[in-house]
């Protein structure tokens, strides 16, 4: 099983970071876009209302992980970015981190959308 990440394909720079992982890794992950027309979080055992709040991913353990921990998961696995998992971990470090994340899942909302077809 993959590491699941649940992420919102309508925002500019969720997309981007997405797309990012897809390249470096291809095979990794299962993505799931939460804006796609027919998501539904219950069929994952999710709430709609924290999926769309903050990034959710799911380990192949079966594991949620939401926020910075999910950042922290997602590069767990990648061999690149290890490093940065083990740092962000640090007690300091982390608690920035999830400061800097709730401000910034705060104001996702705000962020440019993808333009997409109808």
């Amino acid at each position: 099983m993959k590491t699941t990440i649940f992420y919102d394909g309508n925002c500019i720079v969720c997309d981007m970071e997405i797309s990012h992982y897809k390249r470096m890794a291809p095979y990794t992950f299962e993505l799931v876009d939460i804006s796609a027309p027919g998501f539904d979080a219950q069929a994952f055992r999710l709430s709609p209302e924290a999926v769309e709040r903050e990034m959710h991913v799911l380990t192949p353990e079966g594991e949620l992980k939401v926020g910075v921990d999910a950042f922290v998961q997602i590069w767990s696995v990648l061999k690149k970015y290890r490093w940065l998992s083990h740092v962000i971990q640090m007690p300091g470090i982390y608690f920035l981190a999830r400061l800097g994340y709730k401000l910034f899942a705060r104001m996702r909302r705000y962020l440019p959308k993808k333009h997409r077809p109808l």
